[in-house]
């Protein structure tokens, strides 16, 4: 699993490393260090998902736990549902 520091993860997803650290300090995404923080694949994902919610649908500040917290379920429903899945 490839890890970024803070830039790194600012650059290759184009959300400002300040968009970032305040997803951070709103616990939208936890990093895998948080004193020099260093973001995996989920957390880069997150990111993307957030930024997405915020610039091009619109999503406030209120409202992003929410459904970040929906789509959590959701993802978590999904995996327990691949459980049962014949393949």
């Amino acid at each position: 699993m490839e890890k970024r520091q803070l830039s790194e993860a600012s650059e290759y997803c184009g959300v400002p490393m300040e968009m970032i650290m305040r997803f951070i300090e709103e616990e939208w995404i936890t990093p895998i260090n948080c004193e020099e923080p260093i973001l995996d694949e989920e957390d880069v994902a997150r990111i993307r998902l957030i930024w997405e919610l915020h610039e091009d649908f619109g999503v406030n500040d209120e409202s992003m736990p929410i459904i970040l917290h929906l789509i959590d379920q959701l993802n978590r429903m999904h995996l327990e549902l691949e459980k049962f899945r014949i393949h």
